[in-house]
């Protein structure tokens, strides 16, 4: 009886493993997305400052990072591998840079460099399109210094 009841309870338990907070087109955003951003800028170093919100800052920015995505697939902008390559290569790198040696790099991290280059792989094609569409959008943007200053002087 005692089984019975422990196995009940276990099944009315539910575990939440990650959660989807956001989508734009076919690409999602979960939450651990954010949370694993916001750990990430926090390693960064002792002298960052967290915005005021940090998760809403960071979720603006995967959305237009993904909606930027999304433009540049319907524009057909292409990111060749070997550009992919040397970024996950020079990534790693600096990863082994900042802990001293690919052994302890993999200790940490609990994968091997194979590994964490293919975890990197779909965010830095993501961000290389974005960037690129970026690039793209803003190539005919034009604005003088005297322009900036005349539209914030219009500001009360």
């Amino acid at each position: 009886m005692l089984y019975a009841a422990a196995n009940t309870y276990a099944q009315t338990q539910k575990i939440v493993a990650d959660k989807i907070i956001a989508k734009v087109g076919d690409k999602i955003i979960l939450k651990s997305d954010i949370d694993n951003a916001i750990s990430d800028y926090k390693r960064q170093g002792t002298n960052v400052q967290l915005p005021p919100n940090p998760e809403c800052a960071f979720l603006e920015g995967q959305l237009v990072q993904k909606v930027l995505v999304l433009q540049a697939q319907k524009d057909s902008i292409t990111i060749g591998d070997d550009e992919i390559d040397n970024l996950l290569d020079n990534q790693i790198r600096y990863f082994i840079n900042q802990y001293g040696s690919q052994d302890v790099l993999e200790q940490v991290a609990g994968k091997t460099v194979y590994q964490l280059k293919e975890d990197l792989r779909q965010p830095f094609i993501e961000r290389q399109l974005a960037d690129k569409m970026r690039t793209q959008l803003l190539q005919n943007v034009k604005i003088t210094p005297t322009e900036v200053k005349a539209f914030y002087d219009k500001i009360p």
